[in-house]
């Protein structure tokens, strides 16, 4: 064993936790592993050289500017004299996004490097850049995986990897051309969201021959498949996720084959379920009632309308009661339990609530929000595309699907900073950035949305280790105050960057016009009251800070209704992984599952205590599993009246929970205006992280 790795060990191997190893880890790794292979060049001019003959950094980078003002930005970035705080955070940075050699025994790019390439890549001028490589160095905020790890590279991947496609329309040339865009998406390493609810359930009828369709599973089988086969050269799992509604004939169905003792041949083994909840099955749930679930064609042939069109709202009663349209009764509460087992033995099904998402959708002149992605976090209207048989494809109709642009602030370093403003613009325009050079052209409906919507979504991480580190519990009072004030703050400020630019470039994005936007309707509440800190432990961590006020709002509100926006959303919170401990942060807003975490990988145990723990703060490091979830769920839900999009929130419960504890939380979520759940995670259950969406 590697003796960084012994040292790293040993925080655990007396009675009490001995943080002093950690540090004694992270030199040994930097002396005996990193330092010795890494490539040693003379000068930066030798660098660029070497690595853009070699075909490892883009050549176009470097044209953008000169010689002089590329120096800055590395002098700039190597100026900070970054270190890493914690062994896992520099473990996981050259394990994983530092550029090794093609035989992976020599590194190529230091921390400092890889940052400076970013800055250069996502910028316009060297302004821009040196702006940029300052919050990178400082970590005020990091990029989605994707954007760090490929920025500024040459014939590499993609800067985004999730996507969310609403291509499954129920015709097989619909299907055929989904399945192609998902193997194009997941042969890069994407991970997709599909939603499927428009698909003929099982035993409909077909060219008028009665109960011959295979339903949705049918599809799912062939998607998982698909997932398997396209992994990125065998270097990463395909992922995807397929959203169904819980109206839909085939629920259960689908929902079963995510359970542990179901037939291996009807096993859903990669794809992930999520399943989309009408205020209407919420409704008869807490009124002990049934529910009819419909048969998507039968729907159709009486309406004309597809599935995922139906206002099921306002619209129920009439479908319920027409004896043309084909459905079947079930117990909505008996499906709540089936959910709340089924997440028990597998961790699925990720839950949306679909009335929840759309009275919060800023945008509905647009189109209505009917799923997420597969990390439940992006909420965007979708539009079914229509494609048609070889030869025919002047007939094709492309809708709207999505691609996810992230990064998230790192909430200690932000407020460190004393300058919201001045960070979160910064983020805004590295996504505005992102965006602009995403061109997905395999999927056209991803780039149409991509290019008439340019939608953002920057979140944050490391909640639980900032409110420790100030001696606050998770979930209190103060806590949600600091919640409620913080992401009102940075809403304000991702708003106004998104104004500037329109107003700056001209560019506003399609659908502006009609929208909640223009009329004012979407800041209501910040024309109401000023969301400021009432307690004094939460003034005192906004002390320095200019936080936005009612005249603020009135004002920028007057500018977005002149100017415009340039991005459709600008908000969400992802779960944030491998980056969180590159950002010496805990993850997303979720609370922490161990105070000191343990992770195996490739046969090494490696341990990493809490940021800032000690035997003051241990006490604020409450774990996860411990806590009653409706403090994550309060906390989660102060989040979400400021995150345009939403927010992949995990529920963490002991083995021994109940179904009916489950579908209590589930209940909770919902009335606190909660849009998705993620995970529910049991404490011995092991559940693979989100690896194409987690930054």
């Amino acid at each position: 064993m590697e003796r960084w790795i012994e040292l790293n060990n040993k925080i655990l191997a007396g009675t009490v936790v001995d943080t002093r190893f950690d540090t004694d880890a992270l030199q040994s790794y930097f002396q005996e592993k990193v330092n010795p292979n890494t490539v040693f060049f003379h000068d930066l001019a030798e660098k660029i050289r070497y690595l853009t003959e070699h075909g490892v950094w883009d050549a176009a980078v470097f044209a953008r500017y000169t010689p002089e003002e590329v120096k800055a930005v590395f002098e700039r970035a190597y100026g900070y004299r970054f270190r890493f705080k914690a062994f896992m955070g520099a473990f996981k940075f050259y394990s994983e996004y530092a550029t090794m050699t093609p035989d992976r025994t020599r590194w190529l790019e230091r921390y400092e490097d890889r940052l400076s390439m970013t800055a250069l890549s996502r910028s316009e001028t060297v302004e821009e850049a040196l702006e940029l490589v300052h919050h990178l160095i400082t970590q005020t905020f990091t990029p989605a995986t994707p954007t760090l790890m490929n920025s500024g590279k040459a014939n590499t991947g993609r800067l985004v990897s999730c996507f969310l496609l609403q291509d499954c329309t129920d015709n097989l040339d619909s299907i055929t051309k989904t399945l192609s865009f998902v193997a194009e998406l997941s042969k890069g390493g994407g991970g997709i969201g599909v939603e499927v609810s428009n698909l003929r359930a099982r035993g409909e009828s077909l060219r008028g021959i009665q109960n011959v369709t295979k339903g949705v599973m049918g599809v799912a089988k062939m998607l998982d498949n698909m997932l398997r086969y396209a992994d990125q050269a065998g270097q990463r799992p395909g992922a995807g996720a397929i959203y169904l509604s819980v109206m839909h004939a085939d629920f259960q169905d689908t929902l079963n084959a995510k359970k542990i003792a179901s037939d291996e041949d009807a096993r859903l083994k990669t794809l992930s379920v999520g399943a989309t909840i009408p205020d209407i099955f919420m409704d008869k749930v807490r009124a002990g009632e049934d529910i009819f679930q419909f048969y998507p064609h039968s729907l159709h042939q009486e309406t004309g309308r597809e599935f995922t069109s139906i206002d099921w709202s306002s619209e129920y009663q009439t479908l319920a009661d027409n004896p043309r349209i084909r459905k079947k009764r079930v117990s909505a509460r008996r499906i709540l339990e089936d959910i709340a087992v089924t997440q028990g033995e597998s961790g699925y099904p990720y839950l949306l609530f679909e009335g929840n998402a759309n009275r919060a959708n800023p945008i509905p002149n647009v189109g209505s929000i009917k799923m997420s992605n597969l990390c439940s976090e992006i909420l965007q209207p979708t539009l079914p595309s229509y494609f048609h048989a070889y030869g025919q494809e002047s007939k094709d109709r492309i809708g709207l699907d999505v691609s996810c642009n992230l990064a998230s602030l790192v909430i200690e370093q932000t407020m460190h900073s004393r300058d919201l403003g001045r960070v979160v613009g910064a983020a805004v325009r590295m996504l505005d950035n992102v965006a602009r050079s995403t061109a997905i052209h395999e999927v056209p409906a991803v780039k149409r949305a991509n290019d008439e919507m340019r939608s953002i979504g920057l979140g944050a991480m490391g909640l639980h280790s900032f409110l420790a580190k100030h001696e606050l519990i998770y979930g209190s009072p103060e806590a949600l105050e600091f919640v409620d004030v913080f992401f009102a703050a940075v809403h304000y400020h991702a708003r106004r960057a998104s104004m500037e630019l329109a107003r700056d470039t001209g560019f506003v994005f399609r659908g502006f016009e009609g929208s909640r936007y223009q009329s004012g309707e979407h800041f209501a509440q910040y024309l109401e009251r000023d969301f400021v800190p009432h307690t004094a432990e939460v003034a005192a961590l906004f002390e320095n800070h200019a936080l936005p006020t009612r005249a603020d709002w009135q004002q920028l509100v007057a500018d977005i209704q002149q100017h415009g926006l340039a991005h459709s959303f600008v908000m969400a919170v992802a779960p944030t992984g491998s980056i969180s401990y590159v950002s010496h942060a805990s993850a997303s807003i979720m609370p922490i599952t161990e105070k000191v975490e343990t992770r195996t990988s490739n046969k090494a145990r490696t341990i990493y205590p809490m940021p800032h723990l000690s035997a003051d703060t241990e006490w604020f490091y409450e774990e996860a599993y411990d806590m009653d979830q409706r403090r994550v769920l309060d906390t989660v839900a102060a989040a979400q009246k400021h995150v345009d999009q939403g927010i992949s929130c995990t529920l963490f419960v002991p083995s021994s929970a109940s179904t009916r504890t489950l579908q209590a939380y589930y209940i909770a979520a919902y009335l606190r205006g909660v849009k998705t759940l993620y995970y529910t995670r049991m404490r011995k259950a092991s559940i693979d992280e989100c690896l194409s969406c987690a930054i």
